[in-house]
């Protein structure tokens, strides 16, 4: 990177609470001594179980306008982690030019659920059951478009699907095209993916204990004049990024490749644009979920840079959480982080995408 990127906040709605300042409490069975005490914690049960957003979520505690709050759930959730991020940036009481700022979100699976069921009033009916309402909502790019309407950003507005938010609005800011960017992830359950792993628990490959869950989170990344323009404190900042893809993965976190070091590689890279050396590392954050290769895969990673420190496993407390994995990983890591540590945070997608980032907590 050309310059450390100011994280001036975050906000997080999860199975763990309905606000990044939740997500701070104390945890267990997430963060572990060492590379060897992850390897020797047990699997645990061979069941499937879901990880929800708390039934207490209300969208009115978000959001005022009426017609935002009867978006379906999707939406919801994304509108309320970046009111939780707009509040946690201090951008109401600090403003800046709102058409410098940005969202860009990612997702793995989309609004899945607003898809069924529209499929299910087309499929059981034809048109005339086909409600045109769930149509609009269908699309990927729905959430952060509501997103911002409900925060009034103007700025640059992307989707991705299967990649970092993190790293593409790094680079949306240091090529000038935005101020600041509200870095999204996001995905819901459905119920395809939760009887797919119900059906399949008994027989999936495990290191450690495996669920699925869902989660919005964002990061709110900041050009250092932007943010001292408007007088925000960082809470902390973005050193270095790396992206590799395992491209011999499939289109599941069970398809991953054993012996792959596209985990290591993105590791050392990152290092490398940072400046640093594994030594400054003091948290090594994983993208390990449970299951066998991804896991095993990570654990060889960490052993082959050389990390003998303390280790956080942020889906072991969440959940699987898909293309809500990203910035949640970075709440949850800055939670537990003390100031002035330095985190390699890594994050997986289902496609095999990697990306590796260093973050020093202010």
């Amino acid at each position: 990177m050309n310059e450390p990127l100011a994280i001036t906040g975050v906000g997080a709605i999860s199975s763990l609470g309905l606000s990044a300042r939740e997500h701070a409490k104390d945890h267990e069975n997430w963060i572990f001594a060492d590379v060897d005490t992850v390897e020797a914690t047990s699997s645990g049960s061979i069941g499937h179980s879901v990880r929800e957003v708390p039934a207490g979520f209300r969208i009115r505690d978000y959001v005022t306008s009426v017609g935002l709050r009867r978006k379906q759930r999707f939406s919801q959730l994304a509108m309320a982690a970046a009111v939780d991020a707009f509040a946690g940036a201090h951008f109401a009481e600090l403003p800046a030019d709102a058409e410098r700022i940005g969202i860009v979100a990612n997702t793995e699976y989309g609004p899945q659920r607003v898809v069924s069921d529209y499929l299910d009033g087309l499929l059981g009916g034809g048109l005339m059951n086909a409600s045109p309402a769930l149509f609009t909502q269908t699309v990927y790019n729905v959430a952060n478009g509501q997103a911002s309407l409900a925060l009034g950003l103007k700025g640059a507005n992307s989707t991705l699907v299967g990649g970092s938010a993190v790293a593409y609005g790094a680079q949306l800011i240091e090529t000038g095209k935005a101020d600041a960017i509200f870095g999204m992830s996001l995905d819901e359950t459905n119920e395809i993916m939760t009887d797919h792993f119900d059906a399949a628990a008994a027989d999936l490959d495990r290191e450690l204990p495996f669920s699925t869950g869902e989660a919005a989170a964002v990061v709110v990344l900041e050009s250092p004049r932007s943010a001292g323009r408007r007088g925000a404190e960082p809470i902390a900042h973005l050193l270095g990024l790396s992206l590799a893809s395992a491209t011999s993965a499939g289109v599941s976190y069970v398809d991953w490749p054993e012996n792959d070091d596209t985990i290591a590689h993105t590791m050392r890279a990152a290092l490398g644009d940072a400046g640093l050396g594994v030594g400054d590392v003091d948290i090594v954050v994983g993208t390990a979920n449970g299951l066998g290769a991804i896991t095993r895969n990570e654990i060889a990673a960490i052993r082959g840079i050389g990390h003998r420190g303390p280790i956080a496993l942020p889906r072991l407390l969440a959940g699987e959480c898909f293309g809500g994995n990203e910035a949640l990983a970075h709440v949850l890591a800055l939670s537990a982080a003390e100031p002035g540590q330095t985190l390699l945070v890594t994050v997986s997608t289902v496609n095999g995408g990697v990306t590796s980032a260093l973050v020093r907590k202010a």
